[in-house]
């Protein structure tokens, strides 16, 4: 008797489940087949609602297996889910100049070759992105939607795990309501399912890193992280964390060496194709040293908005520019350069690395007062202040950060408003870029990236002190 109620229990979650995708299924198919632009033919309309309606079901039955909620809780997610992803499907036909300029060149390198095209560099993404450019390039549908799918997979998968996650730091009751907070996210919409970039794919990583180093589970977290950073170089502003696990011996030497393997096996289909192992490791070198070399930064809500582009660099408010050396100081139009733009930045980024080192310094001697507690305050500090202080930074780097101020949000009730600061600023940073408008002085967006940064930053050093004198107080006690 027993065994058939668990059995009923069980099947109840499974036919919700099927019923609402399939529900999700022909809904998807008839707006794509009525309203993009790219779907010719109701079987293109059929294939691509399932491939939308397969990320449903599998987050839904991710949900179910992981927290087991009532049916009734269960029905109400998968509804707000399934709104999440109409929204989504929505903006399948946006198309950016990421795309245009970019990406559809890259796919059409791939359309053209077969699997040794990945012997050479295409494009400027490390090597997993390439091998999905390269299976997208080959299949009928549409590479732009095809595109967009994969982050929109891991736009639920980034749900998933910060439901997980905030579980971990605030409770039970956190869990939920993070999860759908995670994905009616303007940033977290707009990144993946409208501009079709992959953030949510090493962020989701990260967290996960983070999860399973704070459960103990090194190994899981080293691989993890690996696998973010094969994605996307900005996986960095996440080390200072890998430094404090060393401290407090969460991680082992032993574990560099699986982070390493995790690594080098992402680059194994590039070597079968003939690329050199030297050449695949070297991917985030070429990208750091051949690109953007127009301005300090592109968007990002960070120092470098109170110095001018080239093109606003003559006017009233950027007088003081015209002490700079290299620019004449009586002309009418004391222009910065092109020439100069590049002295700048290597001078901003060598500023950025002494101003890091002595940051990095500060935390190191006092060790031994930042408890494995503070982790994910820590955390959300270098999420903030490196891509804050780095040059030539995009908009969409802070998108770690905007992930990390959401769980420290559920975890402290008095720190719920570091979304609005972090998400906020994130947000109205990528309006310039996608509705070529800007609606508000960005400087007030650093401002509040600023105060955010302040804040966490005032958080830790309280916890510190804290512990400083609990210290002494057992010291002086023994």
């Amino acid at each position: 008797m027993g065994e058939h109620r668990d059995m009923k229990a069980l099947r109840r979650p499974a036919v919700l489940i099927a019923g609402m995708t399939a529900a999700l299924l022909a809904v998807q198919a008839v707006y794509m087949k009525a309203v993009l632009l790219h779907v010719g033919s109701w079987g293109q309309a059929w294939a691509l609602s399932a491939l939308f309606a397969l990320i449903f079901g599998g987050a839904m039955a991710a949900l179910a297996c992981l927290e087991r909620p009532k049916a009734g809780k269960l029905a109400a997610a998968g509804g707000f889910l399934a709104a999440m992803m109409l929204a989504r499907v929505a903006m399948l036909d946006f198309e950016t100049a990421d795309y245009v300029s970019f990406l559809s060149g890259w796919l059409d390198v791939f359309r053209e070759g077969d699997f040794s095209t990945l012997a050479e560099n295409v494009g400027d993404y490390n090597l997993l992105y390439q091998y999905y450019l390269l299976l997208v390039a080959k299949l009928p549908l549409q590479d732009l939607y095809l595109i967009k799918w994969l982050s929109v997979v891991f736009d639920y998968v980034l749900a998933l795990v910060m439901m997980r996650a905030a579980r971990h730091f605030a409770g039970e009751r956190a869990a939920l309501p993070v999860l759908m907070l995670t994905l009616a996210l303007p940033t977290v919409l707009l990144d993946g399912a409208c501009w079709g970039q992959c953030d949510t794919v090493y962020v989701s990583l990260i967290v996960l890193s983070l999860l399973l180093l704070e459960t103990d589970r090194p190994c899981g977290s080293a691989a993890a992280l690996a696998v973010a950073f094969a994605f996307k170089l900005q996986t960095i502003f996440f080390f200072p964390v890998v430094l404090l696990g060393l401290i407090h011996k969460k991680y082992r030497p032993r574990h560099a060496l699986v982070f390493a393997l995790a690594y080098l096996a992402t680059t194994i289909p590039a070597l079968l194709a003939g690329r050199s192992l030297l050449d695949a490791l070297s991917v985030y070198a070429s990208q750091s040293m051949g690109q953007y070399y127009d301005r300090l930064t592109y968007n990002a809500p960070n120092l470098y908005l109170f110095f001018p582009m080239l093109v606003f660099s003559n006017s009233q408010e950027f007088i003081w520019m015209r002490y700079i050396k290299g620019i004449d100081s009586k002309g009418t139009s004391p222009y910065l350069t092109e020439e100069l733009m590049p002295a700048l930045q290597n001078a901003a980024l060598y500023a950025c690395i002494v101003l890091t080192l002595l940051v990095v310094i500060y935390w190191l001697l006092h060790a031994r007062e930042i408890m494995p507690d503070m982790t994910l305050e820590f955390a959300l500090f270098f999420a903030i202040f490196l891509p804050f202080v780095m040059p030539k930074i995009h908009e969409r780097y802070f998108f770690l950060a905007d992930m990390l101020s959401v769980l420290v949000a559920a975890r402290r009730a008095d720190r719920r408003f570091m979304p609005l600061l972090v998400v906020g600023a994130s947000l109205m940073s990528y309006v310039p870029y996608l509705m070529r408008q800007r609606p508000i002085d960005e400087r007030f967006l650093a401002l509040a990236m600023l105060a955010a940064l302040v804040i966490v930053a005032r958080d830790l050093l309280v916890q510190m002190r804290a512990h400083r004198a609990a210290l002494a107080k057992g010291g002086a006690q023994a």
